[in-house]
């Protein structure tokens, strides 16, 4: 009799610890943001820019001559502070889309913000108004 209590005590807090673990694991990965979306280069004037998106610290576009494939150059749209005392991950910003008009890059983030960057001198604004 005692065999079967100390069997169904030890079950009991096997079982506990399991689904305490598995709670914690869940949380953890429900923590954890998905990979940013592939954004689609645009070509103007024989020039791909493109957002590699893979440093969710600093949005960044890059031109690529497309005749030579060669880098022509790079700028920063947008950086994003990063507060130590939450998880980094989560914090990222990318960028969702790129478009191009009139010799202006217009670059859309995650957060809905507009940035403009003249592809001429490089210069970079940030739209008064959120994208909706």
């Amino acid at each position: 009799m005692s065999f079967s209590l100390g069997f169904f005590t030890f079950m009991s807090r096997f079982v506990l610890i399991f689904v305490a673990l598995a709670l914690l694991l869940a949380s953890l990965a429900l923590a954890k943001r998905v990979a940013p979306a592939k954004v689609e280069p645009v070509i103007y004037q024989g020039i791909r820019y493109i957002a590699p998106n893979d440093d969710g610290r600093r949005a960044y576009i890059e031109a690529w001559d497309v005749r030579t494939n060669k880098k022509l150059w790079d700028v920063t749209v947008f950086t994003n502070r990063i507060d130590p005392k939450l998880e980094e991950d989560v914090q990222w910003v990318f960028v969702t889309t790129l478009n191009v008009r009139d010799g202006t890059l217009i670059v859309t983030s995650e957060r809905g913000k507009i940035y403009f960057v003249d592809v001429n001198t490089k210069a970079v604004t940030q739209s008064e108004r959120p994208n909706t």
